[in-house]
């Protein structure tokens, strides 16, 4: 009986299925599926308030009724008031998981401070809380729910020093004006606020995981399921969400400006992840008494990969890449084709890249810093693989 069942649960459509045939052919309900997702986790969160709040209400109505008191009817609202207000005080414990990197200050990189302001007087919206930098490929803003219920978020600018590293400094700037254009909603607040979601949920796993205590089982297990499957549904709304922020780019750059930009992004991501930093695991795997310093080479590295023939051969192994069904950033061919051109270009990369722009002083001290979180990290990680061994 069990193989069976596990056989027929094999069986079901994947989330995946969603995204790729159902979402193509009918795209406003597949958003709106999608919302009725997002919707699930207030709708979860409330319901323990609500089932506190009519349980109370029950009780009174029972002790105060003029009849006969009904005790197997006390009883239960009595329980469903004891697990209820357990679940909801629970709840209420949630602590904020903010974004861990480096959290530079105004004066160790006034540059990059001064052109995120600059890029917010243009756009409005939103309000960076704070800057992080970490040492994965990434540009994004997470916001985080500072109360039980996400409806008052802070929000964090998360920088790649990858990104810095790989890019020029022109290429930073139009890449970071349009992450910044897509949280101002100003065109795309539905499926900016879908995408927003994806960070959020994962942010309530995480926390209620590290509360401890009877009563919080209901919420870490549901948030250990629905946030997960929120993430797998929303992978095309994300991807269109995205595409939206090349499109603001275009707001305070030209074409061929976000052409390069798209390319260079694309041809970067693809070599760092796919070829540099398995080449990092493999010496360190090699050598695990002198583990590397990934990224105080890897600004070179980049340089030589985008120059020449070099550049021709990554281009066409990043034209032909497939995201992955977890990836949220678009294909090379999908973004150059959302700004209306046809075939991707890049010139030869500049000698200066935007770390050495926008971090000045403190880049070699930032670069040092990460370089050493990311060593206690691969140790750690080979700890606790020796233990499951």
């Amino acid at each position: 009986m069990i193989a069976f069942i596990s056989t027929r649960v094999r069986q079901l459509p994947r989330p995946g299925f969603l995204n790729r045939s159902f979402a193509e052919t009918f795209p406003r309900l597949y958003l709106g599926i999608v919302t009725l997702v997002a919707i699930t986790g207030y709708a979860y969160i409330l319901m323990y308030p609500v089932l506190f709040l009519a349980g109370v209400i029950a009780v009174y109505s029972s002790l105060t009724s003029s009849g006969a008191i009904d005790y197997p009817r006390l009883i239960t609202w009595a329980v469903v008031v004891l697990v209820s207000g357990l679940v909801s005080y629970r709840s209420l414990r949630f602590r904020p998981v903010y974004p861990v990197g480096l959290a530079p200050s105004g004066d160790k990189a006034p540059e990059l401070f001064s052109l995120v302001r600059q890029l917010r007087s243009h756009y409005r919206r939103p309000a960076i809380d704070r800057i992080v930098i970490t040492g994965n490929y990434e540009l994004d803003i997470v916001r985080t729910p500072r109360l039980a219920l996400p409806v008052w978020l802070s929000n964090t600018l998360v920088i790649g020093l990858p990104v810095m590293q790989c890019l020029s400094p022109a290429q930073f700037e139009c890449l970071l004006a349009g992450r910044l254009g897509q949280f101002s909603m100003r065109y795309n607040r539905f499926s900016n606020w879908l995408y927003q979601h994806r960070a959020i949920w994962q942010q309530y796993r995480v926390s209620y995981r590290r509360q401890s205590g009877f009563g919080v089982e209901p919420l870490r297990w549901f948030f250990a399921a629905y946030a997960p499957f929120y993430s797998a549904v929303s992978i095309r709304a994300a991807r269109q969400d995205r595409l939206s922020a090349d499109t603001y780019s275009m707001q305070l750059f030209n074409d061929e400006q976000v052409r390069e930009m798209i390319t260079a992004d694309s041809l970067c991501r693809w070599y760092i992840d796919k070829q540099y930093w398995p080449a990092v695991y493999k010496l360190a795997s090699a050598s695990p008494k002198a583990l590397p310093a990934p990224h105080m080479k890897m600004a070179a590295a980049a340089y030589t990969q985008l120059n020449g023939e070099k550049r021709q051969s990554l281009m066409k192994k990043a034209a032909g890449h497939t995201p992955s069904s977890k990836d949220t950033a678009p294909s090379l061919s999908a973004r150059i084709k959302n700004i209306g051109h046809d075939k991707a270009r890049m010139g030869s990369p500049a000698s200066e890249t935007a770390a050495a722009r926008y971090l000045g002083n403190s880049m070699k001290s930032v670069i040092v810093l990460i370089d050493k979180l990311w060593q206690k990290s691969y140790v750690q990680r080979r700890k606790r693989q020796n233990r499951k061994r």
